[in-house]
């Protein structure tokens, strides 16, 4: 009989850590929101839309629009479109 152990830890951030998780978490959602508003538009147009990898590209002019889009990592933003991406083929 295999015994499975688990361990939980508690982790306590700094407060310019803590901010910048909060600041991840905002732009992640706001990606993931940007998108799938552009998706919605284009499919209704042309019945098509683009696709994650499509749109990843995108993130580099949108973040020299939108400067406060720098300020977090940017494999954050692009995780949050594989998993809109993810979410959109589910639904369809």
């Amino acid at each position: 009989m295999k015994i499975l152990k688990g361990y939980m830890f508690r982790l306590y951030p700094t407060k310019e850590q803590e901010q910048l998780i909060n600041k991840t978490i905002g732009r992640a959602r706001f990606i993931y929101n940007y998108f799938l508003d552009d998706k919605i538009k284009e499919y209704k147009e042309i019945v098509k839309s683009k696709s994650a990898f499509d749109q990843i590209k995108l993130i580099l002019s949108l973040s020299k629009e939108k400067e406060w889009l720098k300020e977090v990592d940017s494999c954050s933003l692009k995780n949050s479109l594989l998993d809109l991406e993810r979410a959109y083929c589910e639904a369809s």
